[in-house]
């Protein structure tokens, strides 16, 4: 029963880093805090976090750069 704990553990863990890296990510890009998308990726994957998190980021102001970060010339 101990290894299986632990197995599941590690599972949880790495969903929680798979889920919570990209949407802070993604956040960041929109000019809001990487924590919004850490938290909607790590604790909020109990109550469907990366869901309300897709779901408030297409509703919000993205605040972009108005110059691209790769200079063409």
């Amino acid at each position: 029963m101990e290894w299986f704990a632990l197995w599941n553990s590690i599972i949880v863990v790495v969903v929680m880093i798979a889920w919570g890296y990209p949407l802070s990510v993604l956040s960041k890009r929109a000019g809001h805090s990487p924590a919004i998308g850490w938290l909607a990726g790590t604790i909020g994957i109990v109550i469907a976090g990366p869901f309300w998190f897709m779901w408030w980021l297409s509703l919000v102001r993205w605040y972009v750069e108005d110059e691209p970060r790769i200079r063409t010339s």
